[in-house]
């Protein structure tokens, strides 16, 4: 199945999920944004295109399989995330909400996630260190109002 510009794939029921970083290749990219929040069941609404983390440029692919919105992080913001090739790579629900903030603040989006839910030993204390490795001091304040203002909004998921 013709994918994209140079990239086939061999299985008709490859994982949206594993073909990530091939779009993006050479530079390397993780499945975060709202796509990792639901995956991590954070919040209920499915995503219709899968959100991606990357070193490559900002922009849309299309493919048989799924849509893509690829998001450029700077590298220094680039890890936060596990996974391997053979599934895919994940951001953890840390790194996933903080890549959500980070790339609306410039926009002067508003910092709405009204069914924002906490998982059990999610660690609010790990901003810290993504918010500084954020270079200039404007953004490294409006996303940290960004955080607060969404963590506000969050319940915490108790355990089922």
């Amino acid at each position: 199945m013709h994918l994209h510009h140079g990239l086939w794939a061999l299985d008709l029921d490859v994982d949206p999920d594993v073909v990530a970083p091939y779009l993006t290749s050479p530079f390397p990219a993780y499945l975060s944004f709202w796509s990792a929040l639901g995956r991590h069941d954070m919040i209920e609404q499915i995503p219709g295109k899968t959100f991606v983390a990357s070193l490559a440029r900002t922009r849309s692919v299309t493919t048989p399989i799924a849509d893509y919105s690829i998001h450029h992080l700077a590298p220094e913001l680039f890890a936060g995330f596990d996974g391997s090739p053979a599934h895919g790579y994940l951001a953890t629900p840390e790194k996933a909400l903080f890549d959500s903030v980070y790339i609306r603040v410039p926009r002067g989006a508003r910092m709405f996630f009204p069914e924002l839910w906490l998982p059990d030993g999610f660690d609010r204390g790990s901003f810290e260190q993504w918010l500084d490795r954020i270079r200039s001091p404007r953004m490294r304040t409006l996303v940290s109002r960004g955080l607060e203002e969404v963590l506000e909004q969050a319940t915490q998921r108790s355990a089922e």
